[in-house]
């Protein structure tokens, strides 16, 4: 009797222990399973990314050539001064020769060189000067730019050369027309600085070696000069005649 109960109560608790085991296993797959996956709804949306990517654009910027400037060289009058100056009027000494009247008979005895020199086509007013010393007569004292005041005599006739040669070549111009055709020639300027230093009766003379437009411009040049310190004789104030030749020339 004893064994039978002894088998019962095994079965019984076979049973127990194998529900418990069940449920046990159950609970885990569910687990498992709530774990795993993902529940959907219907109105989720599924969108599907791209898997390519958008490059940037490839833009060409090619660079700019600099083109260097031809740089030109500027027309350099160079100017000389004439060997005399002439004496128009002298108020003073009767005894003195009057050089207004040899001037008028041989303007061409007087020697000197006004020359534009040029290597391009193009004007400019900077300029460089050679200065040739003047034989002077006839005045005790010279007419003078104001930068040639409180010098001595000596040093005013040198000031005086460099100061007109500066004022001239500065407007000197080499006439376009003859410059393309490359026209040389020479004009002969008269020009008188009176009693109060004014540049007056300012005349290229017609001496057949300058096309008329290269005694306009020599003309130009002398008339552009400033006002001077009259020439004197004595204490009085007289008038100078001054007799130039320009020569263009194309190098």
């Amino acid at each position: 009797m004893r064994t039978n109960e002894n088998f019962q109560r095994k079965t019984k608790n076979s049973v127990i222990y194998f529900q418990v085991g069940l449920i046990a296993v159950l609970v885990l797959v569910l687990s498992f399973l709530e774990f795993k996956f993902l529940s959907f709804s219907k109105d989720t949306v599924f969108k599907a990314e791209p898997t390519w990517t958008e490059e940037a654009a490839f833009v060409y910027n090619p660079e700019v050539i600099k083109s260097n400037p031809i740089e030109t060289k500027a027309i350099k009058p160079v100017v000389k001064l004439p060997k005399e100056f002439v004496d128009v009027d002298i108020k003073k000494d009767d005894e003195v020769i009057k050089k207004e009247d040899l001037a008028s008979e041989n303007p061409s005895d007087t020697k000197s060189d006004v020359e534009v020199k040029t290597d391009v086509t193009n004007n400019n007013n900077n300029t460089t000067s050679t200065v040739d010393k003047p034989t002077i007569f006839s005045v005790e004292q010279l007419p003078m730019f104001k930068a040639c005041k409180g010098l001595k005599r000596s040093e005013q006739k040198a000031c005086f050369d460099e100061q007109l040669a500066k004022a001239i070549s500065k407007n000197l111009v080499y006439p376009n027309k003859d410059l393309e055709n490359k026209r040389q020639g020479t004009a002969v300027v008269e020009f008188v600085i009176d009693e109060k230093g004014n540049i007056t009766n300012v005349k290229a003379l017609d001496n057949n070696r300058a096309t008329p437009a290269m005694q306009v411009a020599a003309e130009k040049a002398v008339s552009k000069l400033p006002k001077l310190e009259p020439a004197k004789q004595g204490d009085v104030a007289v008038k100078i005649k001054y007799v130039i030749p320009i020569s263009f020339k194309v190098n």
